[in-house]
């Protein structure tokens, strides 16, 4: 009886330790990175001017291009807002006048929100008008803006080392310690994720504690951001020409490099359905979109 005993004690045990050991292979198994790679679909005529940022209206099924026409800084009033379609025919140029420099953009409901040097400019969609200006008291160069829900938004001051929060129609300042030269932002659930020009990084911050968490390092004049839609998979831009996949393990990987020919990448905007990545150009004066393919290994 002691001998039955013992060995069924036994058999409990191995089977235990078996376990273990098939539950410790598992969560050691982590899935390869997937590799990707980005070709020309198509591209606008250049009758942009200094084209910055787009974005995908969803109501609308129409994007919107600010052009910030030659100075980002300048208070110079010949900035405006183009009107495209998805396949890239500009359907109004000079839709919205009235800007200095715009560059990022969000969309909240029927209103358009655009980043212009020291002020956020508030415009209806329905009628192509600007609604009112919000100046940023001491603000440097806005930059960049996402949509955060619940009518919020979030943007960034490159300059002054600052990212603001717009709620109630009212901006406040929302983080002012340890960035540098903040440019890129996009809006998760309860996080925030940016791309630096000044840090050249990209990362997290907690929205509850403002806590960050560096994703991936080395991404040159961080830019635009934009997520695939696979989970871990983001894209980050250079600003002086280079287009980057950031993975879930945090390493990063050059999926195309446009500095020397001398076309920028800046702000841009991705379309899932189409798997498309739209890339203001700056200076060449263009929209690119590139088809974004999953390469399978031999």
């Amino acid at each position: 009886m002691k001998r039955l005993l013992f060995f069924s004690f036994l058999s409990i045990v191995m089977l235990s330790c078996r376990s273990g050991s098939q539950k410790q292979a598992q969560e050691q198994n982590v899935q390869p990175v997937r590799k990707f790679e980005l070709t020309e679909a198509w591209r606008t005529d250049s009758a942009l001017m200094t084209p910055e940022s787009v974005i995908l209206d969803r109501k609308r099924d129409m994007l919107y291009v600010a052009n910030l026409n030659m100075e980002p800084r300048k208070k110079d009033g010949n900035g405006f807002i183009s009107k495209m379609d998805r396949t890239g025919k500009i359907i109004e140029l000079r839709w919205i006048e009235g800007l200095s420099s715009p560059k990022g953009m969000g969309i909240i409901g029927d209103t358009l929100f655009a980043a212009d040097v020291d002020e956020v400019v508030v415009m209806d969609i329905s009628t192509g008008e600007i609604i009112r200006k919000i100046p940023i008291e001491g603000a440097g160069m806005l930059n960049d803006i996402t949509a955060a829900g619940k009518g919020n938004l979030f943007i960034s001051d490159t300059d002054r080392n600052k990212i603001h929060k717009y709620s109630g129609g009212k901006i406040t300042e929302w983080l002012v310690e340890g960035l540098n030269g903040p440019n890129g932002l996009l809006y998760e659930e309860s996080r925030l994720l940016v791309a630096s020009q000044g840090g050249g990084d990209f990362a997290t911050y907690d929205l509850s504690t403002k806590n960050r968490t560096l994703l991936a390092d080395s991404v040159g004049r961080g830019d635009g951001i934009a997520f695939t839609g696979i989970p871990g998979y983001y894209i980050v831009t250079d600003w002086e020409g280079e287009i980057f996949m950031v993975n879930p393990d945090n390493s990063r990987v050059s999926l195309l490099r446009t500095k020397e020919a001398g076309s920028n990448t800046a702000d841009i905007e991705f379309l899932r359905q189409e798997n498309l990545l739209l890339v203001p150009t700056f200076f060449k004066n263009t929209i690119v979109a590139f088809k974004l393919n999953e390469v399978q290994d031999n």
